[in-house]
């Protein structure tokens, strides 16, 4: 059986014109990956469905410890097909699962465990899979590792490897989180792109693992087969 690797992207409300590099980067490495949907976005709609899924990411936390679970309904409206969710910052809570039944999910994936090895996919209910990541482009920049693939989870372990990406970090090939914090104020304006940085970021590493992907002949899925796999052998 061929090993697999999960492309995932956080969209974090990044506007089409600068989410367009992650799209034809995906396309120029003929790969699968599953999007994160946090706004009506018409380039997440012309995708293909068999390359590409919508999953949603939506953002429960309204400040002051207050917290709005329709976001994930709201989501849903705008992508009805969508099966999976990831929140906004991570924010779970085992009283969720009935939201996520009546909404349709099959599948949430909040658990972080950056580079953890033999990461498998867990029943959460019934019907609703847990499917941990192990590596996330904001922790790579939080924790300052350079812009190696020496650096990324060896693709040929055992266990699930889930990357999560940012679509920002890919269009501005961000370096440091310095970089990005200063990028914030011009965010989705039209002079966004005068902050990409030239030298090695984010883009260059994803362009890295990429290349390795191809090379390595490994097959990348969508989350959904994931689930849809998983459940027909249990």
């Amino acid at each position: 059986m061929k090993k697999e690797v999960y492309l995932t992207f956080d969209l974090d409300w990044l506007a089409d014109d600068y989410l367009s590099v992650t799209i034809e980067m995906l396309q120029k490495y003929e790969l699968s990956a599953t999007f994160f949907a946090t706004h009506d976005s018409v380039a997440l709609r012309e995708l293909d469905g068999d390359s590409c899924e919508i999953a949603l990411h939506p953002n429960f936390d309204k400040g002051n410890g207050k917290y709005d679970l329709n976001e994930l309904i709201k989501l849903k409206k705008l992508y009805p097909e969508a099966g999976g969710t990831r929140s906004h910052s991570l924010f779970f809570s085992s009283r969720m699962l009935s939201l996520l039944k009546d909404c349709g999910m099959h599948y949430e994936s909040n658990i972080f465990l950056m580079n953890h090895l033999g990461l498998q996919p867990t029943k959460r209910t019934k019907s609703i899979w847990s499917l941990p990541f192990n590596w996330s482009d904001d922790k790579h920049l939080e924790l300052e590792e350079s812009m190696n693939i020496k650096n990324l989870p060896d693709l040929n372990q055992k266990g699930l490897n889930i990357f999560n990406f940012h679509p920002v970090h890919l269009f501005l090939n961000t370096p440091t989180l310095d970089h990005y914090e200063k990028c914030k104020p011009n965010f989705n304006q039209a002079n966004f792109s005068d902050f990409i940085h030239s030298g090695p970021g984010i883009r260059n590493l994803f362009t890295e693992l990429c290349e390795e992907i191809k090379k390595s002949n490994l097959e990348t899925c969508l989350l959904k087969k994931l689930v849809s796999d998983e459940t027909e052998s249990s």
